[in-house]
Formats: C-alpha cells, structure tokens, sequence
C-alpha cells in the first residue's frame, strides 16, 4: 500500500492505475496511513519550492539564466506534487473507493472535467460554457481589429515609399568653421592621450531610447552621454542609522521595478531647488544591486552641507526627488577577483555595503574582508546588520575600529586604522584586490600604508568622500587632445579662443581660466554635473575637437578616455573647442 502511495505522490508507471482500479475497499486503518503519507509528501515538497524559489533568486541576481531555468523546473516538479499529494488527500476526505481516486488523480493530470464541471457548462452553447464563448467571441473581435490596423499601416508605409522615391534626394551640407591653430599646450612634456579617431561628421551619434542595463563584472560601468536615467522617485521610507545618518529608500512612483540598473558601487545624483537656486549632490547607492523594489541612499548630515540639510530637514516620506542614474566606477561585483578588501572610514562604507549586500544576495564564495573605522561606537554605520550578515555569512570577515571607545561596551580594536591593524586583520594582504573609500585625508594616509605593505597600486581602488571631495588635485595636468577638422568656430570677443556646442548650435568665447562647463552654464547650454570636482562623472562630455587640460579626471575610465570623453567641469583650453552639448 505504501509503495502504491509513493506513485501516486510522483509520475505513475503505466501499471499503477490497472492496480489501483483491482484494490478492494480500503479499510479505516489505510485510509489513515494513506491521508498520513500524503500529508507528509506536501510538507517535504513545500520546503522544496521555498529552496528552488530561494535558488531562482540567486540565478537571477547573478545572471545566471540556466541555474535559473533548473531553479524554475524543480518549482515547477514540487508544485506537481504537491498537487498530487492534495487531490489524494480530498479523495480520501469524500470517502471515495480505491477506484475513484485513481480517476479523480488520473483527470486532475489529464485536466479532464469533473462531472460537476460538465452539468455546469450545460448551460453553454453546444456543450460549450457561456464564459468560453464570450472569450472566444473577444479574442475574434481582438484579431480583426488588428488585421484592419496591420493593413491600414502597410498601406500608409507604402503610400509614404512611393512619395519618397518619386522626389529629388537632397543634398548634404557641411559645417563651416574657420581655421585653428595648434594648441600651444600640444608641446607640454605632461602625459598626453590622444583619440583613436576622430568623427567624420564632427559629431557621433548616439541611441535616444536609454541606456542599456549594465551587466555585473562588465568593465564599462558608466552609461554613455545621455543614456543616464533622469526622473522622479518617491521616497517611501526613512531609517536613523547614526544620530547624523540617515537612510533615505526611494521607489517608482508608478509601482513595480526601479526605472534603472545599476552596478554595486555606483552612485545616484539628487537634484531640488534650494533657496532659488538648483543644487546637485551625488551619493552612493547603498541597497544591493540584487534589489529591484527599491534604491536607497544613505546620507550623513554635514555641517554647512545644504544638500545633506536638505535631506534631513525637509524631506519626509512621501516626497518626490529629482534623480540621475547611474554612474560611477567604484564597483566590484565579485568577477574581478576571487576575494576582496574593503576599506571604510565613517559614512564611506556606503558603497563598501552595497558590494557587501550584493555579494550575500548572489551567494558569492569568495573571501570578503570589510575593515571600518569610526570614531565613536555611537557613529558605528550598519552595525547591527553587519553583526548579523556576520553570522550569516561564513565568508564576510569584520574588523573595526573606534576612534573614541573609552567610557563604552565597546570590546573591539581602538584608534585609527594601522599598519599592524591591517595585517592582522587581512590575511595575505599584499595579494588582495582593495576598495579603499572615506574622507581624503584618511585616503591618502592608508594609501601609503598599503604601499608599505606591499600592495601594488594597481590593485587599489578608491573612492573620496566628504566635505573636501576634490579639493587638492593630484600634481600635474592631463592633456586630452581631438584632432580638429580643416575649419573651426571663429573667435569672439576679448577671449584668445572660442567654444562650439555642437548638439545646441551655441557659440562662445572661452576664457583661458574658464571651464567648459562654466561656459556652457553662461549661455545656456545644459550640461549635467554633481561634484564639480572631476570624481563623480556626471558631466562627461564628448570633445569633438580641440584641446584641453584637467586638473582630476577619476571619473573617466580607459574606455572613456578612448573615445574622446572630458569632464566638462575640469576642462580648459587656450585654443577652440567644439564639444558635444
């Protein structure tokens, strides 16, 4: 009786049902064993479906269409049995006969109607129900209103082909421009890159639909000019971390997924009108890039910040924000090494969490070590979840340090972030990928430190924040040099050079001390921007031709420096330009 329960509760052999039809009437005491069995079955195929679901999230984070696929099967397969196990168990409820559970079983597989089913599609049309006729009647009406509308499109496509090739093809024009001397800049002895090529039309173009999503691990981790997301979010929730952090979750205010993909790391840029005038601030996307629900910020309160004032003294739940998104070069999704170091000071975890999250979302293998430091135990960001991911995750490795821990329960390390902190913490650090972020002085000091160490500086990646972003240029310019066409923009005025926007038709003199960025702002021409410092990338720009020098350009990667990209807020010329804006 049992192994006849077993197929039941899986695919039957052909042999099962002939055996089941010959039983005699079950007695009380089978009845109970088979109903026990049966219940049994559906609990161990439910805690099946919540694995493959939990796996079915996994493959899907982590891009991984053919464990998603086998994730979505054993779903599939559990939900059969369970199916399987809750038609035998209301067959044995109704008291039914050996005989009439196997052809309840056998109709429930085939989706054969019951006799209920049929006296109730009596009522229908030759056999037929009411409802399935409606349907169909909706779904022919559904198919001929398309077909009118498929054939009345051809025959305008059609109609606009024949007046296209019966009229003259027009001609081309070229841009005038008048000629350019050679930038005296081009025989500085500084570091010069040069553009592979340059356009032949004087200006690429470029996809007008949006951004393609980027995939995890890809090296471009910045969308193309335009392809950023800009829109409204709806602030939906607002979480105290530290007595001056907050955590700001935003979604759609449409419902469903955030309208963008992001890569751990980057970052989003607010935008609002403070005071009569537009300010823009970016910070780092702190949620997993895993979850699709929502995007959050987290966002530390500092003294003489307007934005960071802003947020914390005017924003509550409910409210719409400006947003930009994404960008920013700073991510590791866990294809670029096989383990990690994270590096944090204060509210420089952010990106350092979001690599954390994600990593737990996608069941990433690899060694992660976070090193934090804070000053007091009070200002500890995210301790409590990371206590817990902890405990979680047998691969994440936590050490932090507090600044000021005297008078607390504090049991940790205390200070700054050392040398011999380090090496004990990490293990064979020398050979570590390392993400380093916080406030600049902290950087540049652990800088040196890891060099000591041994840690080349090709493996170090690092991210600035704080209230000094970008304050104190490294030494030196970069020269980006495009190769000019024949003619360029006359100069006007007292300037010795002059500036083109190309997509805006705009020209205008450029100062030798004036930013491509603050030129554009002079007449108009719209050009986004965060930092205004050269790290956060949101004002790249596509020099066409031209010469220029930047003091910061962290935020361009190889890629963008191949293809001729400048940061718009850096960049300066003593001769013509012609840009993209």
């Amino acid at each position: 009786m049992m192994n006849m329960m077993g197929e039941m509760m899986g695919r039957p052999r052909k042999e099962f049902y002939p055996s089941l039809m010959e039983m005699p009437p079950l007695s009380a005491e089978q009845r109970l064993n088979l109903e026990s069995q049966a219940r049994g079955r559906i609990n161990s195929d439910i805690d099946g479906i919540s694995a493959a679901e939990k796996n079915l999230r996994h493959a899907i984070a982590g891009g991984d269409i053919a464990a998603a696929d086998q994730a979505a099967k054993q779903i599939r397969d559990s939900l059969n049995q369970v199916h399987s196990g809750v038609t035998a168990l209301r067959a044995l409820n109704e008291g039914k006969p050996p005989q009439q559970i196997a052809q309840s079983w056998f109709k429930s597989q085939m989706n054969l109607a019951t006799p209920e089913q049929r006296h109730g599609n009596a009522n229908g049309l030759f056999g037929i129900s009411w409802f399935h006729l409606i349907t169909m009647a909706l779904l022919g009406i559904f198919s001929a209103g398309m077909l009118i509308v498929y054939v009345e499109r051809m025959r305008r496509a059609n109609a606009l082909v024949d007046r296209l090739t019966r009229a003259p093809a027009p001609g081309l024009a070229s841009p005038a421009a008048a000629p350019v001397s050679p930038a005296s800049a081009a025989t500085d002895t500084k570091a010069t890159i040069a553009s592979p090529r340059a356009s032949m039309s004087g200006q690429p173009s470029y996809a007008e639909s949006g951004p393609n999503p980027p995939e995890p691990g890809s090296r471009s981790t910045t969308a193309k000019p335009g392809g950023l997301w800009k829109g409204r979010l709806r602030v939906c929730a607002i979480y105290k971390e530290t007595p001056s952090v907050k955590t700001f979750r935003l979604q759609d205010p449409a419902g469903g997924a955030i309208p963008f993909t992001f890569l751990p790391g980057q970052f989003l840029t607010y935008s609002a009108e403070i005071d009569g005038k537009t300010v823009r601030r970016s910070y780092t996307i702190a949620s997993s890039a895993a979850q699709t629900a929502y995007v959050e910020t987290t966002i530390k309160r500092e003294d003489g910040g307007v934005f960071s004032e802003y947020m914390h003294g005017q924003i509550k739940v409910g409210d719409l924000l400006e947003v930009l998104a994404p960008s920013g070069a700073f991510t590791f999704t866990g294809k670029e090494s096989d383990s990690v170091v994270l590096i944090g000071g204060g509210v420089g975890i952010t990106p350092l969490m979001a690599a954390v999250r994600y990593l737990s979302d996608i069941a990433w293998p690899g060694q992660i070590y976070l090193v934090y430091g804070a000053q007091t135990t009070e200002h500890f960001i995210f301790r409590d979840e990371l206590e817990y991911l902890q405990r979680k995750m047998d691969n994440l490795h936590v050490a932090a340090t507090m600044v000021r821990a005297a008078g607390t329960s504090w049991m940790g390390a205390e200070g700054q972030i050392t040398s011999d902190f380090l090496t004990r913490s990490v293990p064979d650090l020398a050979k570590q990928r390392v993400h380093l972020c916080g406030p600049p002085k902290m950087m540049d000091t652990l800088r040196k430190v890891l060099g000591e160490i041994g840690v080349p500086p090709e493996q170090i990646k690092t991210e600035a924040f704080g209230p000094a972003l970008g304050a104190v240029p490294p030494p030196g310019m970069t020269i980006v040099e495009k190769r000019k066409s024949e003619t360029a923009a006359p100069a006007l005025g007292p300037a010795t050079a002059s500036i083109r926007f190309a997509k805006s038709d705009k020209v205008a003199p450029l100062p030798p001390d004036k930013s491509v960025l603050e030129v554009a702002e002079s007449v108009g021409v719209p050009i986004d921007f965060s930092c205004r410092a050269g790290t956060c990338g949101v004002c790249k720009t596509h020099l066409l031709e031209g010469t220029v020098t930047m003091e910061v350009q962290e935020a361009l990667t190889d890629e963008d420096k191949a293809q001729g990209m400048i940061l718009a807020c850096q960049a300066k010329s003593i001769g013509n330009l012609v840009v993209e804006a």
